[in-house]
Parts: C-alpha cells; sequence; structure tokens
C-alpha cells in the first residue's frame, strides 16, 4: 500500500481524532502524573484548526487512503536567551498506528518535519520532549538522531530531599 506524507487538513480530524487519543492514552499509561483532560472531537477539530492556521506550525500525516497511518505535529518556538540559535522546532506529538509501526513511517514523517523545519527562518534543529519512562520512545529517538540534551526534572510541591 502506498502511503502518502503531507500537510494535514482539517478535513482530516475525524480520522486523526482516535489517532491522537490513543497517543494521549499512551502516554498516561507511561505516568501518572499525566491526566488526561477531556477534549471532545469538536475542541480537537478546533484546535487542528488553529495550529494549521499559526504560522511556524504543521501537522504532517502519513495517509495511507483509507486510514491516517501516523501523524506528526511541530511549533517553531523561541529558545531560551542563553541558548543558541534563536528558534527551533519543536515536535510535539508523533503518532503511529500499530498496523503501520516498524515500516518506516515515523523515520518519513521525521523526514518530512526536517524538510519542513527546513524552510523556517533561523531553524538549525529539533527538539522533542519524551517521557523519561518511555524507553521505546526514547530509543525510536535517539535512533532518529536525536540524542539528550536538557533533561528536565519534576517534584511535588510536598516531596522532601533525601538525607
Amino acid at each position: 500500500m502506498t502511503i502518502t506524507y503531507r500537510r494535514a487538513h482539517v478535513a482530516d480530524a475525524p480520522r486523526l481524532y482516535p489517532r491522537w487519543l490513543t497517543m494521549r492514552e499512551h502516554n498516561a499509561s507511561h505516568d501518572a502524573r499525566i491526566e488526561l483532560a477531556a477534549v471532545d472531537e469538536d475542541e480537537f477539530t478546533t484546535g487542528l484548526a488553529e495550529s494549521l492556521a499559526r504560522p511556524g506550525a504543521t501537522v504532517i500525516v502519513a495517509d495511507a487512503g483509507d486510514v491516517i497511518a501516523g501523524f506528526l505535529s511541530a511549533n517553531v518556538v523561541g529558545s531560551a536567551p542563553d541558548r543558541v540559535p534563536e528558534r527551533h522546532v519543536s515536535v510535539g506529538y508523533i503518532f503511529v498506528e500499530p498496523g503501520y509501526r516498524r515500516q518506516g513511517v515515523a523515520q518519513s514523517l521525521m523526514n518530512a518535519v526536517r524538510a519542513w523545519a527546513a524552510t523556517q527562518s533561523g531553524v538549525t534543529h529539533l527538539e522533542m520532549p519524551v517521557l523519561a519512562a518511555d524507553e521505546e520512545a526514547a530509543a525510536f529517538w535517539q535512533s532518529a538522531g536525536f540524542s539528550p540534551f536538557i533533561q528536565r526534572l519534576w517534584s511535588s510541591l510536598d516531596s522532601r530531599p533525601a538525607p
């Protein structure tokens, strides 16, 4: 089957929404600190339309005809004042339908976002937040050329330092 990699359209929302929910549930299954806010399909569609309308934002889909085999969202964001370059692309979400995994879909989505990022003024690299507990995702990102840079740590207000 042929898969086409293209920018999403708002009309893709009904096919993207269930995959987005599955991806969120996957993330929540790795860490109890992720509490899924209820987002219905209309809210998702509105958010997708807003994202697609923003300059410096994209959603790329892997369109396999009857099914969206995967998707990736990304935004151009400013870097912290002490980090160069001033702007980079942050990959927000990536999801590949289980039946399409290990077939190069994620890598093709990454190639598409890299090509898009290269068209964004001042952007020279990508960044991606990855859940520390999702070892499979971390392995994929490292195979895609990512390496650890800044580790984000978490602490509740009632946490006490170890004696």
